[in-house]
């Protein structure tokens, strides 16, 4: 019997290391050779905390399967970072050229009432209203709400007829220019501005990643999984070949670069990394807790919606706002350029 427990010991250590690195390897590999992972990456935090209690039950035990449970560890923080947020929860007060940006998947401001609460728009207008953007980036826009937002003098928004999921970027800085970059096969786009702030102009890109698009539980189990198993490996390639084209425009671009918006991925995943290379995650630098943007079946706390900010400009503040008015969470940083 000792012999039997030993073996499922050793099994379920290496199942919970080598899945973790697995899921590491993925996150640098730049060829899509396991897009899959991208999606499941969703579940690191897990196996990170699994790893984690395994690691001290080997440590209780004086086992030396210990070791392999290290390195996993070890590699996933030096890969992934922290995953919490230690800033301070005490706000300080803003320098006069700072400003605000937020990105808000609004899911459409629930119009017709298939959610809850029924009276979403107006609470998100309200709560616009109260924070006072001076940059304001929705993903699943609608446009009956265009009134609600008349304080913002200039305005970018997803043309009507392009047939795209609708996006857009409200500021009370001059919109220089605008345009979008619409992803192959997708409904799902990048909404991009050039912003003239003061003396200086910045290149805002409001960001929406392919949505996995689950109809219902139903379909999780449908032909014993391999449909959802299918549609995960192709929203998932999708996430990196979207990131790449939003990237290599980015990198074309003649100010310094903003993006923002609703990734549908992870910060374990290879679209975060492709989005995320060179530049500053606001969460990471200002973030406190988990900072949880959407919880999957309203319980898990995952963060998909992110402001990456290009290195000469300064992070100076991040908040998540539980408002319960969308699925998404919004988030407000508050930014700088340095040197000023």
């Amino acid at each position: 019997m000792r012999k039997w427990l030993k073996r499922v010991d050793s099994f379920f250590g290496i199942l919970l290391s080598g899945a973790l690195l697995l899921v590491c390897i993925n996150y640098f590999l730049p060829l899509p050779v396991f897009p899959i992972l991208d999606a499941i990456s969703i579940v690191v935090p897990w196996f990170i905390l699994a790893n984690v209690l395994y690691f001290v039950l080997c440590l209780l035990l004086l086992s030396n399967r210990i070791l392999l449970t290290l390195m996993a560890l070890l590699i996933a923080f030096l890969s992934f970072g922290s995953f919490y947020g230690f800033t301070s929860g005490d706000e300080e007060s803003l320098p006069q050229e700072a400003f605000r940006l937020m990105t808000y998947n609004a899911r459409g401001f629930n119009t017709r009432g298939y959610y809850e609460p029924k009276n979403a728009g107006e609470q998100i207008v309200d709560f616009v209203e109260q924070q006072q953007p001076d940059i304001l980036c929705f993903q699943e826009f609608n446009r009956t709400f265009l009134p609600s937002f008349h304080k913002y003098k200039y305005r970018a928004i997803t043309q009507v007829t392009s047939g795209l999921s609708p996006q857009a970027i409200f500021s009370r800085f001059p919109i220089l220019n605008s345009d979008v970059i619409s992803f192959p096969e997708s409904a799902n786009s990048a909404l991009f501005a050039d912003i003239l702030i003061g003396k200086d102009t910045l290149r805002v890109y409001n960001v929406h990643l392919q949505s996995y698009q689950i109809p219902s539980r139903e379909f999780l189990y449908a032909n014993n999984g391999r449909e959802f198993l299918k549609r995960l490996n192709r929203v998932a390639l999708k996430h990196r070949q979207q990131a790449q084209l939003v990237r290599d425009h980015a990198e074309n671009s003649p100010y310094p670069v903003i993006l923002c918006g609703d990734l549908n991925a992870t910060p374990f995943s290879r679209p975060y990394r492709i989005l995320s290379k060179g530049m500053q995650d606001s969460f990471k630098k200002k973030g406190r807790q988990w900072g949880a943007t959407y919880y999957l079946n309203q319980m898990l706390p995952y963060r998909i919606d992110v402001v990456l900010a290009y290195p000469g400009i300064e992070v100076l503040e991040h908040q998540n706002f539980d408002i319960g008015a969308s699925d998404h969470l919004p988030v407000q940083v508050s930014l700088k350029f340095q040197g000023e």
